[in-house]
Protein backbone atom coordinates (compact mmCIF):
# COMPACT_ATOMS: atom_id res chain seq x y z
CA UNK A 1 0.00 0.00 0.00
CA UNK A 2 1.39 3.35 -1.12
CA UNK A 3 0.83 6.42 1.74
CA UNK A 4 -0.23 9.50 -0.24
CA UNK A 5 0.85 12.76 1.35
CA UNK A 6 -1.31 16.10 0.57
CA UNK A 7 -0.89 17.70 -2.45
CA UNK A 8 1.09 14.69 -4.05
CA UNK A 9 -0.34 12.89 -7.34
CA UNK A 10 -0.85 9.56 -9.11
CA UNK A 11 -2.22 8.31 -12.24
CA UNK A 12 -5.58 6.25 -11.73
CA UNK A 13 -7.49 4.01 -15.08
CA UNK A 14 -10.68 2.06 -15.37
CA UNK A 15 -12.48 1.04 -12.82
CA UNK A 16 -11.91 2.41 -8.62
CA UNK A 17 -13.00 1.52 -5.87
CA UNK A 18 -12.80 4.23 -2.86
CA UNK A 19 -13.04 2.39 0.60
CA UNK A 20 -13.32 5.05 3.50
CA UNK A 21 -12.79 4.49 7.29
CA UNK A 22 -12.42 6.52 10.30
CA UNK A 23 -10.76 5.68 13.33
CA UNK A 24 -12.85 5.92 16.51
CA UNK A 25 -15.93 5.20 15.77
CA UNK A 26 -18.44 5.26 12.53
CA UNK A 27 -17.37 7.04 9.48
CA UNK A 28 -18.46 10.45 8.60
CA UNK A 29 -20.81 10.86 5.09
CA UNK A 30 -19.33 10.53 1.96
CA UNK A 31 -20.63 13.18 -0.85
CA UNK A 32 -18.81 13.02 -4.43
CA UNK A 33 -19.12 16.05 -6.05
CA UNK A 34 -18.36 16.26 -10.29
CA UNK A 35 -16.88 19.80 -11.57
CA UNK A 36 -16.78 21.57 -14.85
CA UNK A 37 -14.04 23.25 -16.33
CA UNK A 38 -14.88 26.15 -14.73
CA UNK A 39 -14.93 24.21 -11.65
CA UNK A 40 -18.60 24.83 -11.07
CA UNK A 41 -21.03 22.16 -10.33
CA UNK A 42 -22.03 19.73 -13.21
CA UNK A 43 -25.84 20.81 -14.12
CA UNK A 44 -25.60 17.17 -16.06
CA UNK A 45 -24.10 15.81 -13.12
CA UNK A 46 -25.26 16.76 -9.27
CA UNK A 47 -24.02 15.53 -6.67
CA UNK A 48 -24.51 12.25 -4.76
CA UNK A 49 -23.66 10.95 -1.39
CA UNK A 50 -23.45 7.96 0.65
CA UNK A 51 -26.84 8.44 2.16
CA UNK A 52 -29.60 8.76 -0.83
CA UNK A 53 -27.13 6.54 -3.13
CA UNK A 54 -28.89 8.07 -6.31
CA UNK A 55 -26.97 6.60 -9.31
CA UNK A 56 -25.37 8.93 -12.15
CA UNK A 57 -23.30 7.65 -14.97
CA UNK A 58 -20.07 5.77 -14.00
CA UNK A 59 -20.07 6.62 -10.29
CA UNK A 60 -22.54 5.06 -7.48
CA UNK A 61 -22.43 4.35 -3.89
CA UNK A 62 -21.79 0.30 -3.14
CA UNK A 63 -22.60 1.19 1.03
CA UNK A 64 -21.80 3.91 3.00
CA UNK A 65 -18.43 3.61 3.14
CA UNK A 66 -17.78 2.53 -0.81
CA UNK A 67 -17.87 4.00 -3.76
CA UNK A 68 -17.04 2.95 -7.27
CA UNK A 69 -15.97 5.43 -10.15
CA UNK A 70 -15.59 4.30 -13.92
CA UNK A 71 -13.34 6.81 -15.12
CA UNK A 72 -14.55 5.41 -18.70
CA UNK A 73 -17.64 5.98 -18.13
CA UNK A 74 -17.48 9.71 -17.17
CA UNK A 75 -19.22 12.51 -18.90
CA UNK A 76 -17.03 14.26 -21.09
CA UNK A 77 -18.47 17.66 -19.56
CA UNK A 78 -16.83 16.75 -15.81
CA UNK A 79 -13.48 17.46 -15.40
CA UNK A 80 -13.04 17.11 -11.82
CA UNK A 81 -14.19 14.70 -9.00
CA UNK A 82 -14.51 15.74 -5.48
CA UNK A 83 -14.81 13.09 -3.05
CA UNK A 84 -16.02 14.65 0.50
CA UNK A 85 -16.01 13.57 4.14
CA UNK A 86 -18.64 15.50 6.32
CA UNK A 87 -20.26 15.29 9.51
CA UNK A 88 -24.17 15.27 9.11
CA UNK A 89 -24.45 17.65 12.36
CA UNK A 90 -22.47 19.65 11.35
CA UNK A 91 -19.54 18.95 14.30
CA UNK A 92 -15.90 18.73 14.12
CA UNK A 93 -15.32 15.69 12.26
CA UNK A 94 -12.10 15.20 15.31
CA UNK A 95 -10.62 11.94 14.31
CA UNK A 96 -8.42 10.41 11.98
CA UNK A 97 -10.41 9.81 8.15
CA UNK A 98 -8.57 7.31 5.55
CA UNK A 99 -9.43 7.03 2.13
CA UNK A 100 -8.16 3.75 0.23
CA UNK A 101 -8.19 2.82 -3.78
CA UNK A 102 -6.38 0.08 -5.18
CA UNK A 103 -2.69 0.20 -4.09
CA UNK A 104 -2.88 3.94 -2.82
CA UNK A 105 -3.92 4.96 0.38
CA UNK A 106 -4.36 8.71 2.00
CA UNK A 107 -4.86 9.82 5.95
CA UNK A 108 -6.22 13.20 7.27
CA UNK A 109 -5.78 13.61 10.54
CA UNK A 110 -8.61 15.89 12.31
CA UNK A 111 -8.16 15.27 15.86
CA UNK A 112 -7.15 19.04 16.67
CA UNK A 113 -8.96 20.52 13.63
CA UNK A 114 -12.09 21.97 14.13
CA UNK A 115 -13.28 20.91 10.43
CA UNK A 116 -16.67 19.53 9.66
CA UNK A 117 -15.68 18.38 6.65
CA UNK A 118 -13.22 17.59 4.52
CA UNK A 119 -12.11 16.86 0.75
CA UNK A 120 -10.03 13.73 0.72
CA UNK A 121 -9.16 13.49 -2.66
CA UNK A 122 -9.56 14.82 -6.01
CA UNK A 123 -9.55 13.00 -9.20
CA UNK A 124 -9.26 14.81 -12.66
CA UNK A 125 -8.35 14.92 -15.87
CA UNK A 126 -4.65 15.27 -17.73
CA UNK A 127 -3.54 15.28 -21.13
CA UNK A 128 -5.97 12.73 -22.04
CA UNK A 129 -5.74 10.17 -18.58
CA UNK A 130 -7.51 10.47 -14.79
CA UNK A 131 -5.27 11.15 -11.89
CA UNK A 132 -6.02 11.07 -8.80
CA UNK A 133 -4.56 14.04 -6.09
CA UNK A 134 -4.61 13.94 -2.15
CA UNK A 135 -5.97 17.29 -0.84
CA UNK A 136 -7.29 17.08 2.71
CA UNK A 137 -8.77 21.04 2.84
CA UNK A 138 -11.04 21.10 5.59
CA UNK A 139 -13.72 23.39 6.38
CA UNK A 140 -15.26 24.43 9.69
CA UNK A 141 -18.57 25.82 8.39
CA UNK A 142 -19.09 22.22 7.03
CA UNK A 143 -20.44 20.81 3.54
CA UNK A 144 -22.57 24.34 3.39
CA UNK A 145 -19.24 26.11 2.70
CA UNK A 146 -17.75 24.04 0.16
CA UNK A 147 -21.47 24.14 -1.64
CA UNK A 148 -21.07 27.50 -1.62
CA UNK A 149 -17.64 27.35 -3.49
CA UNK A 150 -18.59 25.33 -6.43
CA UNK A 151 -22.28 26.73 -7.10
CA UNK A 152 -24.31 24.05 -5.63
CA UNK A 153 -27.70 24.60 -4.75
CA UNK A 154 -27.45 24.89 -0.86
CA UNK A 155 -30.41 23.56 -0.21
CA UNK A 156 -28.66 20.06 -1.35
CA UNK A 157 -26.17 20.94 1.40
CA UNK A 158 -28.89 21.98 3.90
CA UNK A 159 -30.61 18.48 3.76
CA UNK A 160 -26.99 16.49 4.15
CA UNK A 161 -26.37 18.80 6.86
CA UNK A 162 -28.79 20.33 8.68
CA UNK A 163 -27.93 23.79 10.02
CA UNK A 164 -29.93 24.10 12.83
CA UNK A 165 -30.47 27.05 14.34
CA UNK A 166 -28.63 27.91 17.45
CA UNK A 167 -30.95 27.79 20.58
CA UNK A 168 -30.99 30.77 22.96
CA UNK A 169 -28.19 30.23 25.41
CA UNK A 170 -28.45 32.23 28.64
CA UNK A 171 -24.89 31.77 29.60
CA UNK A 172 -24.30 34.33 26.59
CA UNK A 173 -25.42 37.79 25.34
CA UNK A 174 -25.05 39.53 21.98
CA UNK A 175 -25.15 42.42 23.63
CA UNK A 176 -28.39 43.47 21.76
CA UNK A 177 -26.69 43.80 18.54
CA UNK A 178 -29.14 41.06 16.70
CA UNK A 179 -31.95 42.68 14.62
CA UNK A 180 -35.44 42.51 15.64
CA UNK A 181 -38.23 42.63 13.34
CA UNK A 182 -38.37 45.98 12.78
CA UNK A 183 -36.42 49.20 13.36
CA UNK A 184 -32.42 48.66 13.33
CA UNK A 185 -29.48 47.87 14.77
CA UNK A 186 -25.86 48.61 14.75
CA UNK A 187 -22.80 46.34 14.62
CA UNK A 188 -19.17 46.19 13.69
CA UNK A 189 -16.79 45.00 11.22
CA UNK A 190 -13.71 44.85 9.62
CA UNK A 191 -11.76 45.16 6.25
CA UNK A 192 -9.83 41.79 5.02
CA UNK A 193 -10.46 42.90 1.66
CA UNK A 194 -10.92 46.17 -0.06
CA UNK A 195 -14.68 45.78 -0.92
CA UNK A 196 -15.22 42.75 1.73
CA UNK A 197 -15.88 42.79 5.22
CA UNK A 198 -16.09 40.46 8.11
CA UNK A 199 -18.59 40.48 10.91
CA UNK A 200 -20.84 38.51 12.98
CA UNK A 201 -23.78 36.75 11.47
CA UNK A 202 -26.08 37.93 14.48
CA UNK A 203 -25.50 41.31 13.56
CA UNK A 204 -26.95 40.95 10.04
CA UNK A 205 -29.52 38.25 11.10
CA UNK A 206 -32.68 39.02 9.56
CA UNK A 207 -31.89 42.38 8.06
CA UNK A 208 -33.86 44.13 4.90
CA UNK A 209 -30.79 46.30 4.19
CA UNK A 210 -27.24 46.97 5.56
CA UNK A 211 -25.02 50.05 5.55
CA UNK A 212 -21.42 50.44 6.59
CA UNK A 213 -19.63 53.82 7.44
CA UNK A 214 -15.64 53.69 7.18
CA UNK A 215 -13.40 55.98 8.32
CA UNK A 216 -15.48 58.46 9.71
CA UNK A 217 -17.23 58.62 5.86
CA UNK A 218 -20.15 58.64 3.74
CA UNK A 219 -22.31 55.57 4.47
CA UNK A 220 -22.43 52.66 1.89
CA UNK A 221 -24.40 50.05 0.83
CA UNK A 222 -23.51 46.57 1.83
CA UNK A 223 -24.79 43.03 0.69
CA UNK A 224 -24.71 39.89 2.62
CA UNK A 225 -22.71 37.12 0.32
CA UNK A 226 -22.76 34.41 3.10
CA UNK A 227 -23.90 34.05 6.96
CA UNK A 228 -22.94 31.11 8.99
CA UNK A 229 -24.93 31.13 12.08
CA UNK A 230 -23.52 28.08 13.40
CA UNK A 231 -20.13 29.70 13.78
CA UNK A 232 -21.17 32.99 14.07
CA UNK A 233 -19.65 34.65 10.96
CA UNK A 234 -20.88 36.62 8.09
CA UNK A 235 -19.07 37.85 5.14
CA UNK A 236 -20.76 41.64 3.48
CA UNK A 237 -19.86 42.82 0.05
CA UNK A 238 -19.55 46.83 -1.06
CA UNK A 239 -18.76 47.99 -4.68
CA UNK A 240 -16.79 51.02 -3.41
CA UNK A 241 -13.07 49.83 -2.23
CA UNK A 242 -12.28 50.49 1.71
CA UNK A 243 -9.41 52.89 2.84
CA UNK A 244 -7.59 50.02 4.70
CA UNK A 245 -7.43 46.04 5.32
CA UNK A 246 -6.74 44.28 8.30
CA UNK A 247 -3.84 41.89 8.09
CA UNK A 248 -4.17 38.66 9.89
CA UNK A 249 -1.70 37.50 12.58
CA UNK A 250 0.95 34.54 10.60
CA UNK A 251 1.25 32.71 13.68
CA UNK A 252 -2.06 30.60 14.27
CA UNK A 253 -1.58 29.83 18.29
CA UNK A 254 -2.94 31.93 20.64
CA UNK A 255 -1.14 32.39 24.02
CA UNK A 256 -2.52 32.54 27.49
CA UNK A 257 -2.27 35.81 28.87
CA UNK A 258 -1.17 37.80 26.10
CA UNK A 259 -2.10 42.12 25.77
CA UNK A 260 -4.67 42.56 23.37
CA UNK A 261 -7.06 45.09 22.00
CA UNK A 262 -11.18 45.19 21.09
CA UNK A 263 -12.09 47.90 18.67
CA UNK A 264 -15.81 48.34 17.50
CA UNK A 265 -18.64 50.85 17.76
CA UNK A 266 -20.37 50.47 20.84
CA UNK A 267 -23.65 51.71 22.26
CA UNK A 268 -23.94 53.88 19.08
CA UNK A 269 -25.96 56.99 20.41
CA UNK A 270 -24.87 57.42 23.70
CA UNK A 271 -20.64 57.28 23.23
CA UNK A 272 -20.63 59.05 20.26
CA UNK A 273 -20.15 57.96 16.45
CA UNK A 274 -16.46 57.17 16.55
CA UNK A 275 -14.97 53.53 16.65
CA UNK A 276 -13.94 52.95 20.81
CA UNK A 277 -10.40 50.99 22.00
CA UNK A 278 -10.68 48.34 24.94
CA UNK A 279 -7.84 46.87 25.88
CA UNK A 280 -7.05 43.30 28.09
CA UNK A 281 -5.67 39.89 28.14
CA UNK A 282 -6.69 36.31 26.66
CA UNK A 283 -7.87 35.01 29.74
CA UNK A 284 -8.58 30.95 28.46
CA UNK A 285 -8.43 29.81 25.13
CA UNK A 286 -12.04 27.89 24.87
CA UNK A 287 -15.44 29.23 25.54
CA UNK A 288 -18.24 27.99 27.54
CA UNK A 289 -18.38 23.99 27.53
CA UNK A 290 -14.64 24.17 25.84
CA UNK A 291 -15.88 25.10 22.59
CA UNK A 292 -12.84 24.95 21.20
CA UNK A 293 -13.89 27.59 17.82
CA UNK A 294 -14.00 30.66 20.52
CA UNK A 295 -11.31 32.20 23.43
CA UNK A 296 -11.90 34.09 26.26
CA UNK A 297 -10.96 38.06 26.77
CA UNK A 298 -11.12 40.79 29.67
CA UNK A 299 -11.34 43.62 27.26
CA UNK A 300 -14.49 45.61 28.37
CA UNK A 301 -17.05 45.12 25.14
CA UNK A 302 -20.94 46.26 24.75
CA UNK A 303 -23.93 46.39 22.41
CA UNK A 304 -22.15 47.32 19.07
CA UNK A 305 -19.12 45.72 19.21
CA UNK A 306 -20.18 42.58 17.82
CA UNK A 307 -18.11 42.29 15.20
CA UNK A 308 -15.09 43.89 15.78
CA UNK A 309 -11.72 43.00 15.39
CA UNK A 310 -10.06 41.90 18.20
CA UNK A 311 -6.03 42.95 17.79
CA UNK A 312 -2.71 41.37 18.91
CA UNK A 313 0.00 43.85 20.16
CA UNK A 314 1.57 43.88 16.92
CA UNK A 315 -1.58 45.29 15.37
CA UNK A 316 -3.00 41.88 13.63
CA UNK A 317 -5.83 40.43 13.96
CA UNK A 318 -6.66 37.79 16.01
CA UNK A 319 -10.25 37.70 16.41
CA UNK A 320 -13.43 38.72 16.02
CA UNK A 321 -15.75 39.51 18.95
CA UNK A 322 -19.06 38.08 19.48
CA UNK A 323 -20.47 37.69 22.77
CA UNK A 324 -20.11 38.28 26.35
CA UNK A 325 -21.24 36.14 29.26
CA UNK A 326 -24.56 37.14 30.66
CA UNK A 327 -24.53 38.76 34.02
CA UNK A 328 -28.18 38.39 34.33
CA UNK A 329 -27.66 34.53 33.92
CA UNK A 330 -24.36 34.63 36.59
CA UNK A 331 -26.39 37.21 39.55
CA UNK A 332 -29.35 34.17 39.41
CA UNK A 333 -26.64 31.81 40.00
CA UNK A 334 -25.79 33.54 42.86
CA UNK A 335 -22.15 34.63 41.80
CA UNK A 336 -20.54 37.50 40.07
CA UNK A 337 -18.27 38.16 37.01
CA UNK A 338 -17.04 41.25 35.02
CA UNK A 339 -15.60 41.19 31.54
CA UNK A 340 -15.94 37.57 30.39
CA UNK A 341 -16.01 38.25 26.76
CA UNK A 342 -15.98 35.52 23.53
CA UNK A 343 -14.32 35.96 20.64
CA UNK A 344 -13.73 33.44 17.33
CA UNK A 345 -10.76 32.38 16.47
CA UNK A 346 -8.43 33.37 13.89
CA UNK A 347 -7.86 29.64 12.48
CA UNK A 348 -12.00 29.85 12.06
CA UNK A 349 -12.43 33.10 10.30
CA UNK A 350 -9.52 31.91 7.68
CA UNK A 351 -11.32 28.51 7.13
CA UNK A 352 -14.94 30.64 6.71
CA UNK A 353 -12.70 33.29 3.79
CA UNK A 354 -11.27 29.59 2.43
CA UNK A 355 -14.13 28.14 1.40
CA UNK A 356 -15.21 31.58 -0.75
CA UNK A 357 -11.69 31.75 -2.01
CA UNK A 358 -10.25 35.02 0.14
CA UNK A 359 -7.25 35.05 0.68
CA UNK A 360 -6.39 37.63 3.43
CA UNK A 361 -3.22 39.26 3.87
CA UNK A 362 -1.01 37.58 6.33
CA UNK A 363 1.66 39.86 8.80
CA UNK A 364 4.42 38.91 8.79
CA UNK A 365 6.50 41.48 11.11
CA UNK A 366 5.90 40.44 15.14
CA UNK A 367 6.80 43.38 16.41
CA UNK A 368 4.70 45.06 19.07
CA UNK A 369 3.88 48.46 18.44
CA UNK A 370 1.78 49.63 21.81
CA UNK A 371 -1.52 50.11 22.33
CA UNK A 372 -1.81 53.54 20.83
CA UNK A 373 -0.34 52.34 17.14
CA UNK A 374 -2.58 49.56 17.08
CA UNK A 375 -5.32 51.71 17.26
CA UNK A 376 -4.24 54.40 14.93
CA UNK A 377 -3.32 51.72 12.48
CA UNK A 378 -6.63 49.76 12.53
CA UNK A 379 -8.95 52.83 12.09
CA UNK A 380 -9.43 52.44 7.99
CA UNK A 381 -10.13 48.73 8.80
CA UNK A 382 -12.68 48.91 11.21
CA UNK A 383 -16.28 50.20 10.47
CA UNK A 384 -19.28 50.65 11.64
CA UNK A 385 -22.76 48.42 10.19
CA UNK A 386 -25.79 49.72 10.66
CA UNK A 387 -28.79 47.41 9.33
CA UNK A 388 -32.67 48.21 9.14
CA UNK A 389 -35.06 45.27 9.63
Amino acid sequence: MRDLVAGERAPIAGTALFVLAAGGGDPPTLALIALEADRRASPSFPPIDSMTRELRPAAQFEDAGRLRIDTADMPAVVERLLLVAFDRGGRPIGRRVTIETGALRFSVDLADRADAAVILIECYRHQGAWRIAANGQGFAIGLVAIAAAHGIDRAWAERLNPRLEPGRDDRTDHGGDRPSRSGASSGSGVAIERNHILTNAHVVDGAQSVQIQAGGGRSLSAETVFADARNDLALLRIDTPLPGIAQFRGEIGLHLGEDVVALGFPLQGLLGTGPQASAGNIAALCGIGNDSSLFQFTAPIASGNSGGPILDMSGHLIGLVCSSLNLDHIRRSGGSAENINFGIKGTMILSFLDAFGIEPQMARDTAAIGRAAVVRQAREAIVRITCTC
